[in-house]
């Protein structure tokens, strides 16, 4: 698993490490300026400096910067982007996080700035020396902050001792319980201080820290809070630590090259795969990576969806002085008793991380995870290597046909913004196509193919396969895309370099691009071609289905008839989620039928 992890650069170098604490510092030492520059008044600093009785330097008028995600847990990819936090004092408002804030960024030079202020989770997206960074913000009352000036004294401790000892051989530890460094001369290299900071930096974020925030303000919180409930159900065991980093990298590489891995598309994202590897790791401690990956792929390849997978017992109520907020209740809130996948976060207010999965979503993750059970199993018998767990993925040789939605802007910038939209709202175009009373059901690839075409245009293309039931005759899907084009089309956003392609494919007029996930299997491909094409010439082809303007997308423009032919082996129907060991065998596809 190691050489799997390195082969496919699951782990950051050094320097590319170093580069991230680089960028921290730099950010943290940006936010304390910003923060200088929004103070009121000479009165309001004074009144700060009282209200931090315990600090011999008024540093309580300083944000702290905590990061969370994988880069907290330890399990961050080489071009994977920090998620951080954001604590400010009373003094700095939300909206100066989205107005001033942005200035400064600007000023710095930053890429790709794209911040999203009326999103469910208030964002700051850009790119700094090459690091992506998500940036949520939380501001603290004043009863925190004692806790804020100490944080920023601790890290300036630190960083003060690593200044006078740069020359000198140390060795340093840090007491989580005091939160307090502990110096010992020896030969060891000051890049421990860096540690050092990294820890303090991520110094526990209690349940007192929700005093006085209001519920947005919470849910970025909760993110810091939840990274750090994980890690410390894994344990500071360093071997416990590494098998559950371990797994969790495989598992996660797993997600991505299966296209499972988007929870804007509505499949799981970072942190609900990182709950689920908790689990098995909690019910399983002294097991090993590759005994935990089996274990992984087989408990929630049978898992009996909707029960939830919960870390631990929801607490219902908050401490004193804490505003009550919702937390997942199946029993008393309706809403919460239709999600189909819950993974509950562990910390109050306890959330379902995974409320975006829908119906076709669910189904893909079950299948893969059964194909991924069968994989593992070989493994431990030796019949096959966690190599081949990155192979065979057959999603474009699995269907007949499937929905090309091709995202298009002759500018950059336009493009960003424009498929930033098309993007969020892309569950709504899945969970049109799956209708049982037009016989559709959706199988979508949480991936995007982004490319520059030769006339100049930004394309980013995402397919979903499409498969009917043995009686379906006839479909129409211009009234099951129409929820979703009616959003994008009436966005007041919208300019005229952006632009919207929806069409069917055939499986054998599928562009090369969408092939290149198969690009570890080669050799295979190369190997079952015969059998491929065999099962693609019985499929009818529908060269262009749907048809796009350049100012309104019409859904009714062509039909083309389609003649396809079942596979043998796919007699009856088979109701979807049940085990065939061929996802393809789930629905058969038309014997002879129209679709426009």
């Amino acid at each position: 698993l190691v050489e799997v992890s390195t082969s496919r650069q699951l782990i950051e170098s050094s320097d590319g490490i170093q580069n991230r604490r680089r960028v921290m510092n730099r950010l943290d030492s940006m936010l304390c300026n910003w923060s200088d520059s929004l103070l009121p008044t000479a009165s309001y600093a004074d009144m700060l400096t009282t209200s931090s009785k315990k600090s011999t330097t008024n540093k309580s008028n300083h944000p702290s910067l905590l990061s969370f995600g994988s880069y907290r847990l330890g399990v961050h990819t080489p071009d994977a982007d920090v998620d951080c936090l954001v604590l400010a004092p009373p003094h700095i408002q939300r909206h100066d996080f989205f107005d001033s804030w942005i200035t400064v960024l600007k000023n710095a030079e930053v890429s790709d700035l794209h911040p999203v202020a009326t999103a469910y989770t208030p964002v700051v997206k850009f790119s700094m020396d090459g690091i992506k960074i998500d940036m949520v913000f939380a501001r603290i009352n004043h009863v925190q902050l004692n806790w804020l000036a100490e944080h920023k004294l601790r890290l300036e401790q630190v960083k003060e001792e690593k200044k006078m000892m740069k020359d000198n051989d140390v060795e340093t530890e840090f007491d989580q319980t005091s939160s307090t460094v502990i110096v010992h001369h020896n030969n060891e290299d000051d890049d421990d201080l860096d540690e050092i900071a990294d820890k303090i930096a991520e110094v526990v974020v209690s349940d007192q820290m929700l005093i006085g925030l209001d519920e947005t303000s919470v849910r970025c919180v909760n993110g810091v809070r939840v990274s750090q409930y994980l890690l410390a159900i894994v344990g500071t065991n360093p071997t416990r630590l590494e098998n559950f980093r371990l797994t969790l990298r495989i598992v996660k590489e797993w997600a991505r090259v299966h296209g499972l891995y988007s929870n804007v598309l509505g499949f799981l994202g970072g942190v609900n795969w990182a709950i689920l590897v908790c689990w098995v790791c909690k019910e399983n401690p002294n097991a090993k990576p590759s005994m935990l990956l089996n274990l992984f792929f087989r408990t929630f390849a049978n898992w009996s969806w909707p029960h939830p997978v919960l870390l631990a017992k929801q607490q219902l109520h908050p401490i004193k002085g804490v505003s009550s907020h919702p937390i997942w209740d199946p029993v008393n809130n309706f809403r919460d008793a239709k999600h189909l996948m819950p993974i509950i976060t562990p910390c109050y207010p306890s959330m379902n991380s995974s409320y975006n999965v829908g119906e076709p979503q669910l189904r893909r993750i079950q299948d893969e995870l059964r194909r991924a059970t069968k994989i593992s199993h070989d493994v431990c018998f030796g019949r096959k290597t966690w190599a081949d767990l990155f192979k065979g993925n057959d999603f474009f040789r699995q269907h007949a046909n499937y929905l090309q939605v091709d995202i298009i802007s002759t500018q950059e910038d336009d493009f960003r913004e424009w498929f930033g939209l098309c993007e969020a709202r892309m569950r709504i175009l899945i969970a049109g196509l799956e209708n049982p009373s037009f016989g559709t059901q959706a199988y979508p690839f949480a991936k995007f193919f982004t490319r520059k075409e030769e006339d100049g245009k930004n394309v980013s293309s995402f397919f979903v396969a499409l498969r009917f039931a043995e009686n379906t005759e006839k479909v129409d899907l211009g009234p099951l895309i129409m929820d979703y084009l009616q959003i994008v089309n009436s966005w007041d956003g919208r300019k005229e370099t952006m632009d919207l392609a929806i069409n069917i494919v055939s499986q054998k007029n599928l562009p090369s691009f969408a092939f290149e996930v198969e690009c570890e299997k080669e050799n295979e491909v190369d190997d079952d071609s015969t059998s491929s094409e065999t099962s693609t010439n019985t499929n009818e082809e529908v060269a262009s289905g749907l048809d796009d303007d350049t100012s309104n997308v019409d859904a009714s423009k062509a039909t083309k008839t389609v003649q396809k032919s079942p596979p043998r082996s796919a007699k009856k129907k088979l109701e979807p989620g049940h085990d065939s060991g061929t996802p393809s065998m789930f629905i058969s596809p038309l014997k002879r039928a129209k679709i426009s």
